[in-house]
């Protein structure tokens, strides 16, 4: 069987020729495999926490897409069935219990294709029932291989709306029309994320450091989705025409809370997704905002089952009006490993297709 394999914490990708042996479960033909700034770090060897199932080896891929092969008999899984597989798998503690180890207590948990699990980037895994997730609709079958990353918005939806209601944060028409929501970042998490809360009613402000590429701005034009080069326009100019009523950050940039704290309405509600470097200077400026302006600062990071349920029925309700498959800017086989160390020009989603 083909995998693409690295050798973590150092890094380093190769498609490999493994056998596993015997495994119990689901037998799944893996159909496409989503590439993310994850994968790409791993194989930079900048993801320290990175680690092997086993040996010295970590078979790559988180975002996966496959078609079940041989049903294990014991579920409702039948052969042909389009599935999803779960990334993060339970430790021990009382939430991983409940089946919310996106809220694990304890650290003790698995990612495939990340930390501790090998992933999906093979012609076939085996998993068991309750960590895939069924496809209804055939017509979605390429653009399935996004419902892992779409899984994290509609957590951060969750939360989203949740806050929302300590306070009656809402328009004269009881609708969020009148809100705006600032997104940092325009990769796929972001423009998932802008897709999402565009479609809950609210206004979009895509913010990104650099000019934008055609693709993302085409995406964004399509579905009437604002943006910001801030090369081009301060965030403080722009916030006074469209104020900054709720941002998530999805960039993973730790000044980008200063700037949202600096520049979001008070009652606002920050969601922050990822991290990296260090938290700003003036953090006693940031913490002031926070407490003085009322101000809901909250990390996100993975998603429940029903988060992957609900990623899915996104994308067969709304991936052909949004026409999501714009997100998807290249195809690649497993053998173009180039793909893990050259960013395409335009890009924005790349996706291995093994069959």
């Amino acid at each position: 069987m083909r995998a693409i394999t690295t050798m973590p914490p150092k890094g380093g990708v190769e498609l490999s020729d493994i056998d596993l042996g015997s495994q119990v479960g689901i037998k799944v033909r893996t159909y496409r495999t989503g590439i993310c700034g994850t994968d790409k770090e791993i194989v930079e060897g900048r993801l320290k926490f990175a680690r092997p199932e086993s040996g010295n080896s970590l078979i790559l891929g988180h975002e996966a897409v496959g078609i079940v092969e041989e049903p294990d008999g014991s579920s409702d899984f039948k052969e042909g069935d389009i599935v999803v597989p779960m990334v993060r798998r339970p430790g021990s503690c009382r939430m991983c219990q409940l089946g919310r180890q996106d809220y694990c207590e304890d650290g003790d948990f698995v990612e495939a294709g990340i930390r501790g699990k090998n992933g999906f980037m093979r012609d076939e895994f085996t998993d068991y029932p309750r960590f895939l997730v069924r496809v209804g609709s055939r017509s979605v079958l390429d653009l399935a291989v996004l419902t892992e990353p779409l899984k994290n918005v509609m957590k951060m939806k969750e939360i989203f709306q949740f806050l929302r209601m300590r306070l009656p944060w809402y328009c004269e028409d009881s609708t969020l029309s009148c809100k705006n929501m600032y997104v940092f970042g325009t990769g796929t998490e972001g423009l998932l994320i802008s897709s999402v809360f565009k479609s809950i009613g609210m206004n979009v402000v895509e913010v990104n450091r650099h000019p934008l590429g055609e693709n993302v701005m085409d995406y964004l034009d399509y579905n009437k989705i604002d943006y910001l080069d801030t090369s081009n326009e301060s965030l403080e100019n722009k916030v006074k025409d469209v104020p900054m009523d709720a941002a998530i950050d999805a960039v993973g940039a730790m000044d980008v809370l200063k700037e949202i704290t600096d520049n979001i309405r008070n009652n606002g509600i920050a969601i922050m997704f990822g991290t990296s470097g260090q938290l700003p200077s003036s953090t006693y400026e940031v913490l002031e905002n926070i407490v003085d302006r009322n101000i809901v600062v909250v990390g996100s990071v993975d998603g429940a089952k029903e988060h992957y349920a609900e990623a899915i029925r996104f994308i067969e309700s709304h991936g052909a009006s949004l026409q999501m498959g714009r997100l998807i800017t290249g195809t690649y086989k497993p053998e173009d490993l180039k793909v893990f160390t050259e960013k395409e020009k335009q890009e924005i989603k790349k996706v291995i297709a093994w069959s």
